[in-house]
This record gives C-alpha cells, structure tokens and sequence, in this order.
C-alpha cells in the first residue's frame, strides 16, 4: 500500500503486521493437516515457513520499493519487485521415519502450532492497538 489516507496511517512495519496475520493463518492450516494425519500410513509432515522471506521484505520501519522496469523483476530471492512473494507448503525434510513411513512427529507440531498461535495472537495486539491509537486521534483525543 502507498499513498492515500491508508498509506499515510499505516508504516511499512504495520502492513507486515497485517500481511504476517494471513501467513499465520496458512501455517495453522498447515500444522492442523500434520496433526489430522499423525496416524496416515506414508503421510509426509509439511511445513510452512514465510518469517525470513518476511523480514527480507519489511527492510527498514519506512522502506521504500526498489523501482523496476517490469513488475516481474525480483527484488530479492523471496519476492517481485513489487513486493509480492507467495510463500510454498513442502515436504520437510526429517531423519525421523516411522515403520509406516508417517513422518509427522504430533509432540512437535503441537509446540509449533501453539507458538503459531501465540504469535498470531501478539500481531492482533499490536494492530489493535495502532487501530486504537487512530481512533483516539480521530475522536480528538476521547472528546467526541
């Protein structure tokens, strides 16, 4: 997003934010399609990893877009040049086998999907309370 009245309320950091809220969402998805099928015969566990191709992203509080000649351009490894990048659910890579070649380990997903939660839960926090901060300032300060 930039320019207009949303571009001006929200930094690059609060749209990180907000875009980091449907990644954790994915990664939820992901997690529970572990847990539901920790008892399929051959199930290979998934991941789903976007946090370093997240922060590549964000730069800096106020960074601004690299400028390219075609959308298509890469900034980096992980996105175009305007900024998009479509993080991929694969295979993840395990040494732990079981007999009938499942390698969901439920103890570890679990503690995943509990830090997935804990971390979705912190970025609300942090975008309600920039939300509040909008709404004061726009309500003169509580004095409507």
């Amino acid at each position: 997003m930039s320019g207009g009245l949303i571009g001006g309320l929200y930094t690059n950091g609060d749209q990180v934010k907000m875009a980091a809220l449907g990644l954790r969402l994915n990664r939820q998805h992901v997690l529970n399609s572990n847990i539901a099928n920790a008892e399929t015969p051959g199930y290979r566990a998934l991941g789903y990893n976007f946090e370093e191709q997240l922060q590549a992203l964000s730069g800096g509080e106020e960074a601004e877009p690299m400028k390219a000649s075609n959308p298509k351009h890469f900034v980096n490894s992980h996105a175009e040049a305007d900024g998009t990048f479509q993080p991929e659910v694969f295979v993840r890579p395990t040494e732990s086998v079981g007999q009938d070649g499942n390698t969901v380990d439920v103890d570890g997903e679990m503690a995943e999907l509990a830090e997935n939660q804990i971390m979705y839960k912190a970025t609300v926090e942090l975008i309600n309370k920039k939300l509040g901060t909008i709404k004061y300032a726009i309500t003169n300060g509580g004095q409507v």
